[in-house]
């Protein structure tokens, strides 16, 4: 019933109207507050961020409060456009024929880099398509990634404005692209002539804008940027990766709760959350950030190998082995998963399986270099357990044969061949036993994954930048 009752209440939202900023949203407590456009934008990206939380074992409300929130952020934009967007030239595709609902989000990224609390003046020019031809307005508009020149009204100078999508074909190499843009902006830092300089960028959930200018034009515009070092300043993960490595668990778990809330597209600060958490010996927030996060980034095997030692220390095994399959599936040199999924496979004696996964494993060594020698270390153990016990046992078959040709004579080599293949299995399975303790899908306690291996994780897969 109740889950009826909410779908009802989904339906029946109107998504029509025109809001006002501030936008009064009424809270789960009954309390009606007031938002700006960028904390009420910000409000329905944190609900789509925690929707596989709050209804974690319903996948309808999950689909439903997730279109709601999108629904609302589209009618923000829609709204914020309205009230405070620009106007193109008479005759000239409207701007919301060319960026769609992302117009109202650009509005506000323009009003707040030019200091204007609605209507910017600017007029727009078409720059020739990055690695393409000539393009009409409404065809670049429709690429994942645009250029546009704009010039403020009165200004002697213009700027170089970006413009990515994140929600179109290969959303990830967009989003890739424009982090990597940003990037190389903010080393090349103050330069001068003809190199670009970086004024402002934002981005959210589906977009990112990255605004430049030349660098003998920077001082003839009246734009609020900083001219100080602001990339210089520590950001909220530098403080997180600090806390992490002066072993700061429960500081570093915080900011890394923070980071997704604000900036759910951070990948780093998921890994880093649930590296800390099993740290502290949480799995179920361990399992809460590896499983948002390989929401948003599935293919992180990761995510996927966290996942799996989360589900792992709450007893859920069988969750487990199918996150260790994706770990494995996306990255064939995780090996720390591969190892895992493997001493999984041999605790249920599932020789055949284990075997055909460490004698899989790629001779690169990948991210982690412990884990890449346990395999091998079982891979040699489990070749040796099947040479002593297919030794022992053929030993013996030929003493059963020779006992019946020769009487009791072919006891011994009888007796000979069991005790070989029994001390293959006693010798592999201590040994084993010794690999499978110091694993983190069977080992308990926080010193599954110290601190300092979360952050060598972090630079071996080269995203601690």
């Amino acid at each position: 019933m109740e889950k009826t009752w909410r779908l009802q209440r989904y339906n029946q939202k109107n998504y029509s109207e025109v809001v006002e900023f501030p936008v009064e949203i009424i809270g789960r407590d009954g309390v009606v507050k007031r938002y700006t456009f960028e904390d009420s934008i910000r409000l329905y990206r944190r609900r789509i961020t925690f929707a596989p939380i709050r209804y974690r074992d319903d996948h309808d409300l999950v689909h439903a409060e997730v279109d709601h929130c999108r629904s609302r952020i589209d009618q923000l934009r829609r709204s914020y456009f309205f009230r405070h967007g620009w106007q193109m030239p008479e005759g000239e595709a409207s701007p919301v024929e060319l960026f769609g609902s992302l117009a109202g989000e650009l509005a506000a990224f323009l009003c707040r880099v030019l200091r204007v609390d609605g209507r910017p003046e600017v007029r727009f020019e078409l720059v020739q398509e990055l690695g393409s031809g000539k393009s009409s307005f409404l065809q670049a508009a429709s690429k994942p990634i645009s250029a546009w020149y704009l010039v403020p009204k009165d200004s002697p100078a213009g700027m170089l404005l970006y413009v990515h999508r994140f929600d179109g074909a290969d959303p990830e190499d967009v989003r890739e692209d424009f982090f990597a843009r940003v990037k190389e902006f903010e080393r090349a830092g103050a330069v001068a002539g003809d190199g670009e300089r970086l004024l402002a960028f934002h981005h959210t959930l589906d977009c990112g804008f990255v605004l430049t200018t030349r660098g003998a034009d920077f001082e003839a515009l009246d734009i609020d940027v900083d001219d100080s070092d602001e990339f210089a300043e520590p950001t909220a993960w530098d403080d997180a990766l600090d806390a992490l490595r002066k072993g700061n668990a429960t500081e570093g778990l915080g900011r890394c709760r923070q980071i997704v809330t604000e900036q759910p597209w951070h990948r780093q600060a998921y890994i880093a959350g649930a590296g800390a958490a099993l740290h502290l010996e949480q799995p179920a927030v361990a399992e809460d950030f590896a499983l948002i996060g390989s929401k948003y980034f599935p293919n992180e095997s990761m995510l996927s190998w966290y996942l799996a030692v989360a589900r792992a220390r709450q007893g859920r095994m069988d969750e487990a082995r199918a996150d260790l399959e994706r770990a494995v599936a996306s990255s064939p040199t995780h090996h720390a998963a591969r190892l895992s999924l493997a001493l999984q496979h041999v605790a249920a004696r599932n020789w055949r399986r284990g075997w055909a996964l460490v004698a899989a494993a790629p001779k690169e060594r990948g991210d982690d270099k412990r884990a890449h020698n346990s395999v091998i270390e079982l891979k040699q153990w489990l070749l040796c357990r099947r040479v002593l016990v297919g030794t022992g046992y053929t030993a013996a078959a030929l003493g059963l044969l020779a006992t019946a040709l020769a009487g009791w004579f072919g006891l011994l080599p009888v007796a000979l061949g069991l005790g070989l293949a029994s001390f293959g299995v006693f010798l592999a399975g201590r040994k084993i036993g010794e690999i499978r303790e110091g694993d983190p899908m069977f080992r308990r306690g926080p010193s599954h994954d110290d601190l300092a291996h979360v952050v060598r994780r972090l630079r071996r897969i080269g995203i601690d930048d």
